[in-house]
């Protein structure tokens, strides 16, 4: 596992974790985006819910996408002002959309449930990987 944390000049806060792609280290993305909420100034609540939603983001990316060549998924979170984005990137292609997901009754309810979570979600899509942004502001 690799982690960095740190102040830009503009007091941008950077930073990337990469961790096995193993439900073993849940745990550990979740304690990631909750520090990162925190040093944003966000409360308790709004810290718990933002670690859901990348709990739900990563489980998805360990589940259905594909780690990079050492088998690692990547997380990185960049603070601009008042708002916190965690990008959430695994090395596979996404397939399905999210109206087919939601149809399933055990499952496809990923997308729906971050959104409740956050202010914004978004599903960037390329040839060779799949990035979920998880976006909340500070209010």
């Amino acid at each position: 596992m690799r982690t960095t944390l740190e102040r830009d000049a503009a007091s941008r806060a950077i930073g990337e974790l990469r961790l096995p792609a193993e439900a073993s280290k849940l745990g550990e993305a979740r304690a990631y985006a909750y520090g990162a909420a925190a040093q944003l100034g966000l409360d308790a609540d709004s810290c718990y819910e933002f670690a859901f939603a990348v709990n739900e983001a990563v489980t998805n990316a360990i589940r259905h996408g594909a780690p990079d060549e050492h088998g690692h998924i990547h997380l990185s979170v960049c603070c601009d002002g008042d708002r916190l984005t965690l990008a959430i990137r695994d090395y596979g292609t996404f397939v399905g959309s999210r109206q087919q997901a939601a149809a399933s009754v055990e499952r496809g309810r990923g997308f729906a449930l971050m959104s409740h979570m956050v202010d914004a979600v978004q599903l960037c899509v390329e040839s060779e990987s799949t990035t979920v942004l998880l976006s909340v502001a500070r209010t």
